[in-house]
């Protein structure tokens, strides 16, 4: 069973992930290497050799075909690009982690030939990069003025009493308690904003141009199912300084409640209900911020769409470098490596933890 999310994200203040947080307790390996050598390949070869375990593969951000982190969920086991803009390294060597060199498989002498041009793209991507967060940046105070609209007229009262009804209608009765994961299932990428929900899973979209009702019944809702006993999923909005819970996936109801505003939700298949969030403001007040809410709204889905061309810009920039360096791999080495890898994970988790062979 396999489950697919972004590693992070990118936001006004660079790209921010909750991944090495949420994973310290596994073991990890650290794949170090530049662009095009290979990170990605490996990473889906590892997913490959344990696809009959429970498997949660991380794409890019910045270019969601690549992989940037494979979890091997029933082993404690996580394998990770830990190089920019998400660096990372394990505390402990051989205890909490170890890195994977992928580097090393490099014929050093062709990328010499090409120095100036590896720069210069380098330097593109980099430029088109902080364009980009500066779009973000944009985007971000144009949803907290809406935010701030709509908690000014929010009926605080009527929403908590709905969302009682809402979570009794979706949620086990007892209690028990669950556990809240930081996952992140939407980003915006070179492709648009793209949110990864498997097939099978039920949606709920709660409408809310001023966003604030939306978000508020979320967290409520997220702490009624971990007291409930359930695995909380929760995606955070990278565009709000305030970082509010946008999307809640329930694996044991296959279920999620995202909230959407016009123009700035991702396109996802027909969900199960829509539940307008009008109802939750009052009529008068949230009037007199109408225009405000469509202009922000409006002007943020414009910002955006120029974002995600720069995005773009900056995808095809660093897969321009990347062709120098895939040039300059040695295959047999990144065959090798993930042979290695493959067989480090086995020994570790039988010897340790009981592990058994991929299917």
């Amino acid at each position: 069973m396999q489950r697919a999310y972004f590693l992070g994200g990118v936001s006004p203040s660079g790209f921010e992930t909750a991944f090495w947080s949420e994973h310290s307790a596994y073991y990890g390996f650290y794949l170090k290497g530049g662009p095009g050598t290979g990170k990605s390949t490996l990473l889906k070869k590892i997913a490959s050799a344990f696809s009959g375990e429970r498997v949660s593969v991380y794409h890019c951000a910045s270019d969601p075909h690549s992989l940037d982190a494979v979890v091997l969920e029933d082993r404690g086991v996580f394998l990770a690009d830990a190089t920019a803009p998400h660096e990372s390294s394990t505390p402990l060597p051989y205890v909490t982690g170890e890195t994977v060199d992928l580097a090393a498989g490099l014929k050093t002498e062709r990328l010499a030939e090409h120095r100036q041009e590896i720069l210069d793209l380098y330097a593109q991507n980099k430029a088109a990069h902080a364009q980009a967060r500066r779009g973000l940046s944009g985007i971000s105070d144009l949803l907290d003025t809406s935010a701030a609209a709509g908690q000014s007229a929010l009926n605080r009262d009527k929403l908590e009493r709905y969302a009682a009804r809402f979570a009794r209608r979706l949620l086990p009765r007892g209690s028990g308690t669950g556990r809240v994961l930081s996952r992140q299932c939407s980003a915006v990428t070179p492709q648009g904003r793209l949110t990864l929900l498997p097939e099978d899973y039920d949606w709920i979209l709660l409408r809310d141009d001023a966003l604030a009702a939306s978000q508020t019944l979320l967290a409520l809702f997220v702490q009624k199912a971990a007291d409930s006993g359930l695995t909380c999923e929760v995606t955070h909005a990278l565009t709000q300084s305030s970082r509010p819970v946008t999307h809640v996936i329930l694996p044991e109801r296959r279920l999620a409640v995202i909230a959407g505003a016009a123009g700035m939700s991702a396109p996802l298949r027909q969900p199960l209900t829509a539940v307008s969030m009008n109802r939750f403001y009052d009529a008068a007040l949230l009037k007199e911020h109408r225009e405000l809410l469509r202009f922000c709204m409006k002007t943020a889905a414009s910002v955006e769409e120029t974002t995600v061309g720069i995005l773009a810009d900056a995808l095809r920039s660093h897969d321009a470098l990347e062709e120098y360096y895939i040039a300059a791999l040695h295959k047999p080495y990144l065959d090798r490596q993930a042979a290695e890898t493959v067989r480090r994970i086995l020994s570790r988790t039988e010897r340790q933890e009981g592990g058994k062979a991929p299917e």
